[in-house]
C-alpha cells in the first residue's frame, strides 16, 4: 500500500470514529477524465473529510504555500500530492504544475472561496476554480461539506453531478468572467448545503 492510500484510510477511520460521517453521491466522481472537485471551506478538517470521500481517484489539492514552511508537514503534503500556491499572486510555474496534475489523471481539489470562511454563510468565489477547469479541460464536481465540526456530530459530504465548461474552452475570458463562472459553481454548493442541512 502506498503512502497516499495509507493516509486516506487513516482519514476514513478518523472521520467515522469521531463523527457521524456519511457521503452522498460518490457515484458522481467519474473513474477517469480530467476533473476538478470544488467544496466550501470552514474548517481545517475539510481536506480530511474530502479526501476520505473520494475512493476511486487520487486527489491533488491546492494549499497555501505558508504550510510548506513547516518541514515535516511539507514532506507529508508533498507525498499527498498537495500543490503549494501563493493565494494573492500565483506564479506561472504553479499554474503549470496544477494543470499538469489534472493532465496526469489526478483530481484537482480546490476551495472556490480561496480560504476558510469562519463566520456563517459563504464568501465570494475566486477566479482560480473555473480558470483551472477551463485551461485543464476538466469537468467540475461541486461538493458541499455540511457540518458543525463538533465531535461525534453529523458530517455530510454531498457530491453533485459534474458540470462542464466545454463551451468556454475556446473563449477569451478575463478575470471577471472566471470569477462569475466560479461563483456559479459555488451557488450550486450553497444550494446543496442548505437543502441537506435541514
Amino acid at each position: 500500500m502506498n503512502f497516499y492510500k495509507f493516509v486516506i484510510k487513516v482519514f476514513k477511520v478518523f472521520s467515522k470514529i469521531f463523527f457521524k460521517y456519511r457521503v452522498i453521491g460518490s457515484e458522481n466522481i467519474p473513474d477517469e477524465g480530467n476533473l476538478v472537485i470544488a467544496a466550501n471551506h470552514k474548517s481545517n478538517l475539510d481536506p480530511i473529510f474530502i479526501a476520505a470521500a473520494i475512493e476511486n481517484r487520487e486527489v491533488a489539492a491546492v494549499a497555501k504555500k505558508e504550510l510548506f514552511k513547516i518541514k515535516p508537514l511539507a514532506y507529508i503534503l508533498e507525498k499527498l500530492n498537495v500543490i503549494p500556491i501563493n493565494r494573492e499572486n500565483p506564479d506561472i510555474s504553479t499554474i503549470k504544475n496544477i494543470l499538469k496534475s489534472i493532465k496526469n489523471g489526478y483530481v484537482l481539489g480546490i476551495f472556490p472561496e480561496g480560504t476558510r470562511i469562519k463566520e456563517p454563510g459563504f464568501g465570494e468565489a475566486k477566479a482560480g476554480l473555473s480558470m483551472f477547469a477551463i485551461k485543464g479541460k476538466a469537468m467540475v464536481v461541486p461538493i458541499s461539506i455540511i457540518s458543525n465540526y463538533k465531535l461525534f456530530n453529523r458530517v455530510t459530504i454531498y457530491i453533485d453531478k459534474p458540470i462542464s465548461f466545454e463551451e468556454y474552452y475556446r473563449e477569451r475570458l478575463n478575470t471577471k468572467d472566471y470569477e462569475r463562472l466560479s461563483q456559479n459553481v459555488l451557488e450550486v454548493i450553497k444550494e446543496n448545503y442548505y437543502i441537506n442541512s435541514k
